[in-house]
């Protein structure tokens, strides 16, 4: 299944924002209540919104045309997991290599391992939520059904 056009992989590119803001969220939480559970501040969240909006940023600019890219080059491709592997990868990579550019993995080495995750956690959820909302969307034949392991189950 590819996700081909400007309009599905811009859809893509909102639905890594969005996971990327849940994560980040959870992550931020998870990090404040371990070392202040007490004190929760504002600067927290300033900081989670200010990264959300530069990740837009770099998601449009960088990651869009990166998105046209790979679901150009994987249009012959039908195995969905081929996809949501490929949009991981192309991900980290992306996000590694703006960190770089950024001068960003210079402070901390691990940095780059954190980068990649977050690259491939927004860029390889996003593909695969969108190929589930895609498959939803289209109805199965009757012989697609029937090939299931457990049949089809509408009438």
């Amino acid at each position: 299944m590819s996700v081909l056009g400007p309009g599905a992989v811009a859809v893509l590119c909102l639905r890594c924002l969005a996971v990327l803001a849940a994560v980040n969220a959870v992550v931020l939480l998870a990090i404040q209540a371990v070392t202040s559970p007490s004190s929760v501040t504002a600067s927290g969240l300033y900081i989670a919104v200010v990264a959300l909006l530069v990740a837009a940023v770099l998601v449009a600019l960088v990651g869009f045309p990166a998105g046209l890219l790979t679901a150009h080059l994987l249009r012959n491709v039908t195995r969905e997991w081929v996809h949501v592997v490929v949009f991981a990868l192309v991900g980290a990579s992306l996000s590694v290599t703006l960190c770089a550019m950024g001068n960003l993995l210079a402070v901390v080495g691990w940095y780059a391992l954190v980068a990649a995750a977050e690259g491939a956690v927004g860029a390889g959820v996003a593909r695969w939520w969108t190929g589930r909302v895609h498959a939803r969307n289209k109805p199965w034949t009757d012989a697609q059904g029937a090939a299931l392991p457990w049949g089809r189950m509408t009438p």
